[in-house]
This record gives C-alpha cells, sequence and structure tokens, in this order.
C-alpha cells in the first residue's frame, strides 16, 4: 500500500514540475521506451494492462496496432508518454492513410468495435484522438469525462450516435473539443444535445468544434458558449441552431475562427453583436438565406482574411462593401442575388486568393483590374451572364492560378495556337462557354489539370494524340457536347490522385471506331450518342479487381454489334447501364441479375430477343427497367413481382404475349411510368391497376385488350393531385408516350410532369367511365381505335389540365359537351368516325383548333369548323338521328314517330264524326267538293282544246 501511494505521489510531483513544459514536448508521437526507477514499475504495468485491453475491444482490419506487444509501450504506434516518469500522457489513433483501399470501398484502416473503461486507467492522459475512424452504432462514452488531465478530445469523424454525455463538462483542464463531422471520414458522426448547459465547465477551452451535430433543441446553447471566454475557435456549421440576435455580454470576444454556417437565424438577420468580435480572421455564414444589408458591420474586422457568405441572399451593394477589406484573402458569394457587373474595386483586394462568384446574376464584362489580383488562386464565376472575349493578356499576371471556372457564361476564349499561360491549372471549367473551333492547343502546356471541363464548348476538331497522353493524369474529364471526332480515349490507371474515382463524359461527339476496352479505375463513364462500332469490349484478364468501382455505364445511341458481354456481370457496384439504341442482339445474359446495385437497366430498342430473363428478379434496388423496342417473347416472368422499388418499367413494342398480370398492381406499388404498348397482351385491363397511386402514365395502346374500361382510374392520386411528382427521375431517364397522335419522347426534365392514359388501338367495348373524369391533372387521354359507345361525358370540362384528347374511331353518339369548351389547355383534339350528332361547341381553345379533320366521319355534326350550318342540317340520316338547337335527343325523335299514327286516326274520326252527325256541316263540305271538281274539269277541258 505504501509502495502504491509513494508511486502515486512522485508521478503527481513530477507531473506538476514539467506541467509548464509544452504539451508535445511531453509525450512525443510513438517515443521509444525510458528507462524506468523499479519503485515505478507497477504504474507502468497497469497502464500497459490498460492498453491491452483497450487493444482488446477494438476491431482492427488493417493491424495497425501489430506493435503493441511486449513491455516497452511507449514504443507502440500512437502512444506517447513522459520522458522521466513512463506515463502514457498521449494517445492517438487517428487514421491518416487513404480510407478506401484498392480493392473494397469500406474503410480497411479504420478502428471499430467498443471503446472499453480500462481506458480511464491511463489517468494521466492529456491528449486522446480517435477520429477518422468507424464506431457506429456507439455512443460517446461517459466515462471519457473522468480524464480530468485531458487537455486534447478529438472524436470527429469516428461514426459516434446519440446524445453527447454531459460528463464532458467535468474536463475543466480541456483545451480542444471535436465532436464534429469530417469530410475525409468514411462515417460521419450522428451527435446530439438537448442542452448546451454543460460546456459551460470547460473554463479553459479554446476550440470547440460541433460540425454538423443536431442542436437543434438546445435553444439557449449559444448562450451556454458564450460563457467561454478564451475559445479562440467555434465551428457550429450544420448544427441548425438557433442564432440569437442579442446576447446580454458578448464573452467570447478573443475569437479568431467562427462559423455559423447552416444554421437558423433569427429573420435571416445578420446579428449585430458580431460588431464586437474585432479579432476575426475566419468567418463562415454560409447556407442561411440570410438578407440583411450588412454595410459597414464589418468595417471594424480589419483582421479578416477568410469570408464565407455563400448560398445567402445579399446583392452587389454586399459585395461593394466588402471590396475595402483589403486583408481578404478568401471570398465566397457564390449562389447569392448579386446583379449588375462586378465593381471594379474588387482590384483594390490586392492579398485574394480565392474569388468565388458563382450562380449569381452578374452581366457585362469582367473589369480589367480584377486581372491584377496576381496573388489569386481559385478564381469561379461559373453560371452568371458575363459577356466578353478573353485574350491572353487578360491572363498575363495570374502566374499562381490554380482553379479557373467561367463556364455558363457568353464568353469567349481567343488565344493563339502558341500561348503558354503563364499558370499551371488544376481545375479548368470552361463549358458552355467558346473555346473552339480548334481544340485548345494551349492545354499540352497544362501538365497539373485534374479536373476539365469543356463540354458544349463549340470545338470541331480532331482529338489529338498529346492529349491522350495528358488524359492520363485527369480524374474528371467533360468534353460532351461538342463535334469532336477520331477514335474514343483510352486510359490508364492513374498513379496518385486528390479525388478517390474517375468521372469522363465525351458524351454527343462524332467519335468512331470501336472501343477497345473499358477505362481503368472509372467511376462514371458515358461515351453515349456517337458513332462507336464494333462488339462491346470484354474486361482484359486481371482487369475486374481494378474497375469494380465502375457504377455508372452510358454507351447508349451508338452502333455497337454482337451481344451483351457476360462480363460486365463482373462489374458488382454497376448502378445505371444503359446500351439502349445499338444493333445489339441475342439474349439478355442471366447474370445480369447478379448485379444487385442496378438502379436503371436500360436496353431498348436493340434486336435483342429470347424470353426476358427471370434472373432480372433479383434486382431488388431496381428503379428503372427499359426493354422496349426489341423482339421479346413469352410471358413476363413472375419473378419481376419482387421489384418492390420499381418506379418505371416499359416493355413496349415487343413480341410477348400475355395478360397483365395482377400482381402488377398489386406488388409494385412504386410504379410511376407504365408501357405496355405493342406488345400483344390480351384479355381485361386489371382492376389492380388502380391500387398504383403514384401511377403517372399508364400507355397499353395497341393491344388485343377486351372487356370495359374500370370504373376505379379515380383512386390513382397522382393523376388527381399536382404534389405527387416524380423526384427520383434521373437526367438520363426518358419515355416514349403518344402525344398530339403520334410518338413523342420525353426526357427528365418533362417527365417529372407528365400525367397520361393511352388505352388506343384495343377492344374495349362500354362507354367512357366518369371515374376517368376525375383525373383532373391528366394531359393526355387517349381511348381511340376502340368500340366504346354511349356519349361523351359531360364532366369532361372538369380535365382543365388536358393538351391532348383522341376519342377517334368509337362508336360515341349524341352532342358533343359544351363543356369541352372549358379546356383552355387543348391542343390536339379528335373525334372524328363516331356517330356524333349537334351543333360543335364555339369558344375558348376551340376557337384555335379549325382543322375540320378533327370532326370528320360524324354525318351528323355541324357548325364551324365543318361547312354546313346548322340551319340546314336538322333531319335525321341514315347514320342516325340529329339533334336540334334545342338540344333533342335520337330518344325524342323516336317518340314523335311513335305519337304520329295515332294522332292521325284520332284526327280523321274526330272530323267523320261530325259531318256525320251535323247536317249543315255535312251540306257545306259535299258542296265545296262538287264546286272543286267543277272548276278541276273545266280547266282540263280547256287545255286539251288547246293542245289540240
Amino acid at each position: 500500500m505504501e509502495h502504491h501511494l509513494l508511486c502515486t505521489s512522485s508521478s503527481l510531483l513530477l507531473l506538476f514540475l514539467f506541467s509548464s513544459v509544452p504539451l508535445t514536448s511531453q509525450f512525443p508521437f510513438g517515443s521509444r521506451k525510458q528507462a524506468y526507477d523499479h519503485s515505478n514499475v507497477t504504474c507502468i504495468e497497469s497502464e500497459r494492462h490498460a492498453l491491452l485491453q483497450l487493444k482488446h475491444g477494438l476491431k482492427d482490419e488493417s493491424n495497425r496496432l501489430s506493435s503493441w506487444i511486449g513491455e516497452g509501450y511507449c514504443s507502440w504506434e500512437g502512444v506517447g508518454c513522459h520522458k522521466i516518469t513512463g506515463s502514457v500522457l498521449k494517445l492517438d489513433l487517428r487514421n491518416t492513410v487513404p480510407l478506401y483501399s484498392d480493392e473494397d470501398y469500406h474503410c480497411t484502416n479504420c478502428l471499430g468495435g467498443r471503446l472499453t473503461p480500462s481506458l480511464f486507467n491511463l489517468t494521466n492522459l492529456r491528449y486522446l484522438d480517435l477520429s477518422v475512424n468507424n464506431f457506429s452504432t456507439f455512443q460517446v462514452p461517459t466515462f471519457l469525462g473522468l480524464l480530468k488531465n485531458l487537455r486534447y478530445l478529438n472524436l470527429s469523424g469516428a461514426g459516434f450516435h446519440g446524445e453527447i454525455p454531459h460528463h464532458l463538462g467535468n474536463l475543466s483542464h480541456l483545451q480542444y473539443l471535436d465532436l464534429g463531422d469530417s469530410y475525409s471520414s468514411p462515417v460521419w458522426n450522428w451527435l446530439s444535445t438537448k442542452d448546451l448547459g454543460w460546456v459551460v465547465g470547460l473554463a479553459s477551452l479554446q476550440g470547440l468544434v460541433l460540425f454538423g451535430g443536431n442542436l437543434t433543441a438546445a435553444q439557449d446553447g449559444l448562450q451556454s458558449i458564450n460563457m467561454l471566454s478564451s475559445l479562440t475557435t467555434l465551428d457550429l456549421h450544420s448544427c441548425n441552431l438557433f442564432i440569437h440576435p442579442h446576447l446580454s455580454h458578448v464573452n467570447f470576444t478573443s475569437l479568431a475562427s467562427l462559423d455559423l454556417g447552416e444554421n437558423n437565424f433569427n429573420n435571416y438577420t445578420v446579428p449585430p453583436w458580431l460588431h464586437n468580435l474585432t479579432g476575426l480572421h475566419d468567418l463562415g455564414l454560409g447556407y442561411n438565406n440570410l438578407s440583411d444589408p450588412i454595410h459597414g458591420l464589418f468595417d471594424q474586422m480589419t483582421s479578416l482574411v477568410h469570408f464565407d457568405l455563400s448560398s445567402n441572399r445579399f446583392d452587389a451593394s454586399t459585395l461593394k462593401s466588402l471590396c475595402n477589406a483589403s486583408s481578404l484573402t478568401y471570398l465566397d458569394l457564390s449562389e447569392n442575388i448579386l446583379q449588375g457587373p462586378i465593381p471594379s474595386k474588387i482590384g483594390q483586394l490586392s492579398k485574394l486568393t480565392n474569388l468565388l462568384l458563382s450562380s449569381n446574376k452578374l452581366n457585362g464584362t469582367i473589369p480589367t483590374n480584377l486581372w491584377q489580383l496576381t496573388k489569386l488562386q481559385d478564381f469561379d464565376v461559373r453560371n452568371n451572364s458575363l459577356t466578353g472575349v478573353l485574350s491572353e493578356d487578360h491572363f498575363a499576371k495570374l502566374r499562381e492560378l490554380k482553379s479557373l471556372d467561367l463556364t455558363g457564361n457568353s464568353l469567349a476564349l481567343n488565344v493563339s495556337s502558341s500561348w503558354i499561360p503563364p499558370f499551371q491549372l488544376q481545375e479548368i471549367g470552361m463549358g458552355s462557354i467558346i473555346v473552339g473551333p480548334r481544340f485548345p492547343a494551349w492545354l499540352r502546356t497544362q501538365n497539373e489539370v485534374e479536373v476539365l471541363n469543356m463540354q458544349n464548348a463549340s470545338i470541331s476538331d480532331a482529338i489529338p494524340n498529346w492529349f491522350r497522353v495528358l488524359c492520363d493524369n485527369i480524374t474528371s474529364l467533360d468534353l460532351s457536347s461538342n463535334s469532336l471526332t477520331g477514335n474514343p480515349l483510352e486510359f490508364k490507371q492513374l498513379k496518385h490522385s486528390r479525388y478517390a474515382s474517375r468521372e469522363i463524359s465525351l458524351s454527343s461527339n462524332k467519335l468512331d471506331g470501336s472501343l477497345k476496352s473499358f477505362p481503368l479505375d472509372i467511376s462514371d463513364l458515358d461515351l453515349s450518342h456517337n458513332f462507336l462500332t464494333g462488339h462491346i469490349p470484354q474486361l482484359e484478364d486481371g482487369q475486374t479487381s481494378v474497375v469494380h468501382m465502375l457504377g455508372f455505364l452510358f454507351l447508349n445511341d451508338n452502333r455497337f454489334t454482337g451481344t451483351i458481354p457476360e462480363d460486365l456481370c463482373k462489374l458488382e457496384n454497376l448502378s445505371f447501364l444503359d446500351l439502349s439504341n445499338n444493333l445489339l442482339s441475342g439474349r439478355v445474359p442471366l447474370c445480369l441479375g447478379n448485379l444487385r446495385d442496378l438502379w436503371i437497366l436500360d436496353l431498348a430498342n436493340n434486336t435483342l430477343s429470347g424470353q426476358i430473363p427471370s434472373s432480372l428478379g433479383n434486382l431488388w434496388q431496381l428503379y428503372a427497367l427499359h426493354l422496349n423496342g426489341n423482339k421479346f417473347v413469352g410471358k413476363l416472368p413472375a419473378s419481376m413481382q419482387r421489384l418492390r422499388n420499381l418506379e418505371a418499367l416499359d416493355l413496349g413494342d415487343n413480341g410477348l404475349k400475355d395478360i397483365i398480370p395482377a400482381w402488377i398492381g398489386e406488388r409494385l406499388s412504386n410504379l410511376r411510368f407504365l408501357r405496355f404498348q405493342s406488345i400483344n397482351f390480351h384479355g381485361p385491363i386489371s382492376d389492380t391497376l388502380c391500387q398504383l397511386s403514384h401511377l403517372q402514365v399508364l400507355n397499353l395502346a395497341h393491344n388485343n385488350l377486351t372487356g370495359f374500361i374500370p370504373d376505379c382510374f379515380n383512386n390513382i392520386s397522382a393523376m388527381v393531385s399536382a404534389f405527387d411528382i416524380g423526384y427520383g427521375i434521373y437526367g438520363q431517364e426518358s419515355l416514349q408516350d403518344i402525344k398530339g397522335g403520334r410518338e413523342f419522347e420525353y426526357y427528365a426534365s418533362s417527365l417529372r410532369l407528365l400525367k397520361s392514359v393511352s388505352l388506343s388501338a384495343n377492344n374495349l367495348v362500354g362507354e367512357i367511365p366518369d371515374g376517368i373524369m376525375e383525373l383532373v391533372q391528366l394531359q393526355v387521354l387517349n381511348l381511340s381505335q376502340n368500340h366504346l359507345t354511349g356519349r361523351i361525358p359531360d364532366k369532361i370540362g372538369n380535365l382543365k389540365q388536358l393538351e391532348t384528347l383522341d376519342l377517334s374511331m368509337n362508336a360515341l353518339f349524341g352532342a358533343i359537351p359544351k363543356s369541352l369548351s372549358d379546356l383552355y389547355s387543348l391542343n390536339f383534339l379528335n373525334l372524328s368516325h363516331n356517330k356524333l350528332s349537334g351543333p360543335i361547341p364555339s369558344g375558348n381553345q376551340l376557337q384555335t383548333l379549325t382543322n375540320p379533320s378533327i370532326y370528320e366521319g360524324n354525318s351528323g355534326l355541324c357548325g364551324k369548323p365543318l361547312p354546313n350550318n346548322c340551319w340546314e342540317h336538322k333531319l335525321p340520316t341514315k347514320n342516325g338521328p340529329i339533334d336540334d338547337d334545342e338540344g333533342h335527343s335520337e330518344s325524342d325523335w323516336s317518340w314523335f314517330y311513335a305519337g304520329t299514327g295515332p294522332g292521325f286516326a284520332v284526327g280523321l274520326l274526330g272530323v267523320l264524326g261530325i259531318l256525320l252527325f251535323k247536317k249543315s256541316w255535312r251540306y257545306a263540305y259535299f258542296k265545296y267538293i262538287e264546286s272543286a271538281c267543277d272548276k278541276i274539269w273545266v280547266k282540263t277541258t280547256r287545255l286539251r282544246r288547246n293542245f289540240h
């Protein structure tokens, strides 16, 4: 007992004596084992045992802690000891190596598992760093609050979950606390707290990072943090914390770095207490929707170097007011509402290294003195309305420039083919400006390029051979929507990069020839809309381990022939596969069902044959399946009912022969787009389709469907409500549908809003159900070429969004409802070849539909735009009765004819009865007849005489 007390006392005494020594000099990382006095052996053994218990509770896939063996724990990796006592003062287990190995996506070098309470036995521990690891699902241990000597605690990006323990408030000596997220981590923390009152106990705290923590419920959190007068660094980015507009007294005036981005500011107003923080170097207020003028607010912040005001609503006056902040090196005003030209005073910021003004409404030319900012490294003005021609002279002084983004402006780059820029760019953004027509030769001098965007840059030229070598270092390449010619590029594997994967887009060009192999280490590859020929290449031997990260593969709209190679099944992380609009033949490989991460599979418009593989039912994550325009036969595989996430299903234009399975409506409840046009389906339309409440497009046209149209279509709420639209649609998504009497291709932007029902060219009978008239969001309704009877429903006027209405080639009769003129959006109408009668309604949008063919084949119709007027078109025709001006129906005429005979008989009997019983009338009647006969005889006798 005395021996233990002596050991402890000596350790504490020595720690006190050396407490004034800087923290980093006391415990060098991975220091060698020290020589210890024999009396300290017990203390060293207890700490060694604590470390071994900690190791036992951790998961260590990469064997990072392999050195944790033997007696000399001070030489173990990550362990730092006091130079004299040998006590553990520092434990640095931060993951510093690249997160993802070449073979797998998950972090193989991350430590995981559970932190054991043995850590508490390291009573002298001052530095603990467990950041950028993976302790997913575990909470921050409460026993960390017992490590009273801690000065530094970093748990950022380590995957901790749950409530932040208030026990951390006991660490009164703590100088730095980081519980935030980390962009370099494979997992994020999911921490929250309802009360930040515990931070008041951290009296020595200088740095507090809670980036990404959920502080929504901690409404007085900033008041508590304000009590920490020693704070120099405060990061509350993305905490959704309520920012008080007024603080009773500002205590943290020592702040040098403050990030309040993405929080909840009262009335979107910049708090006036920021005036008092005159020593700030870094200030982040981004993503807060702030709109309050801040002119003069930062005049006293003469030390401000880094200023982030991105994603707010500040106008050009804010930019002008900041032109006097001469100490600024970093200014981000992207995604605001800056209008007008860039102020020329911007040239006064001579220290500026980063100027980010993207996604505003800036116009005019770029001021000349901006090109005098010789220290500029990052210049980003993409997505504005800037104009002008940029020459070599503009860039002559920008020797430090590393990133230049001019994308999305009305700019033109006019430099000579021999120009050698003074800079070495790493990122080049020149999309949608004029760079061509020749391929820019100056790129040959840029040896550090990793990001290159020259899509839609008016380049009409062959890809030079020297550029093929330069591409070996590029991680993000977009040359789409130009007129590039030549063979497709080949890529070598990157040696090193700041980016985890590569993205290549050469779509919408004029590239020809064959594709020799898949590029190595590519995550996104888009070669669509070119003239590529030959077979889709096989993977080279041993290549699958390299291209495992390929997630997006677009080879559509080319001229590839042959079969779909089974090697594609080895790309196990493939999410998007688009091979549509090629000349591919043969059967679909069964192994495609092994691509369990596939979201979109598009094989449309090839000549693929055979049956649809049942293995596709294994693609449980599939969102869209396009197999239309092929030669598939047989029935739908029942396994497809397992595709519960499916939102788009297009099997049209094939040789399938089946009925509409009931399971489509019962199991595929997320369907939004269903196209079964021209696939030889027969039988009735299943009522279960009415269960597809999210359905936006239903196309069953050109089949052999029979029976009645279901009366339950009004249950499809997406066609009733304007709020249910397809948010999950991706940019590559498209769908064909009948509109205006022809096939029309809808792409993602318009497909989101499309609401359409097409049942044309079937054998449907009966009347048009009233349920369809409740689909008030419907834009296209095509029921043509069936055997529908009855009248056009009067409620047709409810379909106010209707643009296309085709009811032609049926047996509909009666009058055209006057409510048809209420359809203000109607631009295509076809009611031809029915048995309609009566006047054609007029007014509103119908006035513009003047083609008589709309109504041809209805002989009972009258009025414009037909040549026959309604007043001379009253009588029935052989095609059926017509309506009079009062709207008499066919049944009215039937009653008329039925009453004519009896009425005539009754009238005749009445006259004869009077003549029989009324003598004077009888004499007068026969006298009139005799006189009339005499006159006729005299006239005929004279005519005969004259004739002779």
